[in-house]
């Protein structure tokens, strides 16, 4: 093969692994970014996830997957202000009150529907304190 073939070869097959659509993948087919957190169930089957707060405004992770059951969810503020998790969706979850500087607050609930939803930072959602959990089907 010559040269100019075995670049038009490479391309066409560029293309067929990367698809023609210049949409994002569905949510159920996203591929985990850096900083995504898969939670597992412990030995008791309670799924625990800490999301920190620091003066950036950010939960870190801003984003992590679960699967149907019982979730325990914590907010550690390290940061200097008051912040709190409200979930974007009504009836999804619980929300965590606010939590002061240097301490921590903790939630638990039951999630059984799939899908992605969105929890800010009520305080601070101007600034993009905003968040996204998964829960697979």
């Amino acid at each position: 093969m010559n040269g100019r073939r075995i670049a038009g070869v490479l391309a066409a097959v560029a293309i067929l692994l990367t698809g023609c659509s210049p949409t994002d993948p569905p949510a159920a087919a996203r591929i985990p970014q850096e900083g995504d957190v898969t939670v597992t169930p412990g030995p008791d089957g309670v799924q625990a996830v800490t999301l920190v707060t620091r003066d950036n405004f950010r939960y870190v992770p801003d984003r992590f997957t679960v699967v149907p059951g019982t979730v325990r969810l914590t907010v550690d503020n390290e940061s200097g202000t008051v912040h709190d998790l409200h979930f974007d969706v009504s009836g999804m979850g619980k929300d965590v009150p606010p939590v002061r500087s240097g301490t921590t607050e903790t939630v638990e609930f039951t999630v059984s529907k799939p899908g992605e939803f969105g929890f800010v930072c009520t305080f601070h959602e101007q600034f993009g304190q905003t968040g996204t959990m998964v829960v697979l089907p």
